[in-house]
């Protein structure tokens, strides 16, 4: 955001509601990134349970049983 966009939004709606927009601009775009990395962490984990489906499918008896010794 550049100064001369910074001033007209003061001279619109004054300098509270100005400096409380910038502040919700910077929060958001911090979300976002975040939201992005958790994306691609979702990804990952989507990828890895789907290479465990598809190992348990095919071969059912190399899953141990629950309370079994």
């Amino acid at each position: 955001m550049d100064y001369q966009v910074i001033g007209q939004l003061i001279g619109s709606v004054g300098f509270p509601i100005a400096v409380s927009l910038i502040q919700l601009q910077t929060v958001l775009t911090k979300f976002n990134k975040q939201m992005e990395g958790l994306e691609q962490r979702i990804d990952k984990l989507n990828t890895s349970i789907d290479s465990l489906v598809e190992i348990i499918h095919h071969d059912p008896s190399s899953i141990k049983k629950v309370g079994s010794k």
